[in-house]
This record gives C-alpha cells, sequence and structure tokens, in this order.
C-alpha cells in the first residue's frame, strides 16, 4: 500500500508485522500484545508516526540497528531511541546532542508480549551495529550487515575484519534462525547467504577482487563479490 501522502510504500509481512519503505530503506514494525517496536526510522521522508499509528495503537519503542542517516532519520518523530552505545558519540554528532538514546547490550530481550527479539552485537559495518533476532519465529533482522544489494565499508568507523567476526559469529548461530529480514536488498532473503558474505568480505580484504569506479560514495571503488557488492 503506497501512502502518497506520507512517502512510505507499507507492505504487510503478517498479521502483526509491516515493512514501511522510505525511498529504499527499510523500516520494520512490529507488534506484541502490550507494545510494538519499530526498527530503524529511515530518511525520515515523512511523517512516520501517523502510519505507525495507522497499524497499531500500542506504546512504541524506537531500536536503531546503527546510526547511518538512512536509518535515523526519523528519529525525531519518537521520545527515545535504542541502540549501542557504541552508537551513540557519531548519532549526536551527526543529528544533535539534543536527541535522547538509550543503551541497547548484547544478550538484551525486548519482549514486546507474546513476541520477543534477543540484541546481537555485530560490528563492523559500523562499530555498533547490531542485530536483532526472534528465535521462535526462526527470523533475523541485519541491518546493514546481511544484504544482498551494496554494503558501505568506506569510512574511518568501519573495519572489514570485525565485520568477517561478526558474521562469522552469526554463522555460528544458523540453527536458530532460517530468513534474513535485510534493511535495503531483495526481501526477505535465507539465512545461507551469511557464508557467501564471509566468502567476499574475505576475498576483498586480501585483496582477490578487482574494484572498479562507483558514483556511489565519491572516491570508492566497488566490489563485486556475486552475492552483494561492498564499497571501499
Amino acid at each position: 500500500m503506497l501512502n502518497e501522502e506520507n512517502n512510505y510504500i507499507v507492505d504487510q509481512i503478517d498479521d502483526m508485522s509491516w515493512r514501511i519503505d522510505d525511498k529504499g530503506a527499510r523500516i520494520f514494525l512490529f507488534a506484541g500484545s502490550e507494545r510494538a517496536l519499530v526498527v530503524d526510522s529511515g530518511y525520515g521522508s515523512g511523517d512516520l508516526r501517523s502510519i505507525i499509528s495507522s497499524y497499531t495503537n500500542l506504546p512504541v519503542m524506537l531500536v536503531n540497528t546503527h546510526a547511518d542517516y538512512d536509518h535515523v532519520g526519523g528519529n525525531r518523530q519518537f521520545e527515545i531511541a535504542y541502540m549501542h552505545p557504541s552508537e551513540f558519540a557519531r548519532y549526536h554528532k551527526a543529528e544533535g546532542e539534543e536527541l535522547a538514546v538509550s543503551p541497547l547490550w548484547e544478550g538484551d530481550i525486548i519482549d514486546l508480549g507474546g513476541r520477543s527479539f534477543e540484541i546481537i552485537l555485530i560490528p563492523g559495518h559500523t562499530p555498533g551495529s547490531i542485530a536483532l533476532l526472534d528465535a521462535e519465529n526462526r527470523v533475523l533482522l541485519g541491518g546493514d550487515s546481511i544484504l544482498d544489494d551494496i554494503i558501505a565499508m568506506c569510512d574511518y568507523w568501519r573495519d572489514f575484519d570485525a565485520y568477517i567476526n561478526s558474521l562469522q559469529k552469526l554463522s555460528s548461530m544458523r540453527n536458530r534462525f532460517d530468513i534474513v529480514y535485510p534493511s535495503h536488498g531483495s526481501f526477505p532473503i535465507g539465512g545461507d547467504i551469511i557464508d557467501g558474505l564471509i566468502d567476499g568480505a574475505v576475498r576483498c580484504k586480501n585483496g582477490k577482487v578487482e574494484g572498479v569506479d562507483t558514483d556511489f560514495i565519491e572516491n570508492m571503488k566497488m566490489y563485486n563479490v556475486g552475492i552483494a557488492k561492498f564499497v571501499f
């Protein structure tokens, strides 16, 4: 369903789950019996709160998978944002010190009432990138770390070694999820993409993939590993 007024495309995943597209950045809404969870806020292209309130009247908790601008652009529409503290400094520098944040730590559980999400720290794309695991429904929300699209590994805060180790960590947990909900690209994708991303990232790090010029980010090159494209 396209909401022309608010610049969002909303697709229902199931009775209590929705994905909201904001110019290619994906926002997720999950409702439990006691509260609702919003994962990321996109670019902030419109009135996201009114979109959410049209699907649920439950109290809403906002979680950011990381602090890139296309994931926190709508944060000002919420009272507080939850993210890993490793993202706080970069978030406040870009978005303003007045925006309230609260920490999420490895292993924290977000209980919505009848549906829970476990926080998994996966640094690499950014220092405080997190994944959210709904083990009961065997779904992992991977942010920008697990995509079949473009994965930005540029700028000084992104790190291939940390990224590879984080993916290896998720690979060791594959018995707990089958499907990944990514923030960009195809939706959904199978969890087996993780091993392919590990292989591609290792080949890039070791200089085994030839980069080509790209206008995606100035002065960077794009490295096509087949399953995704890394920019650095």
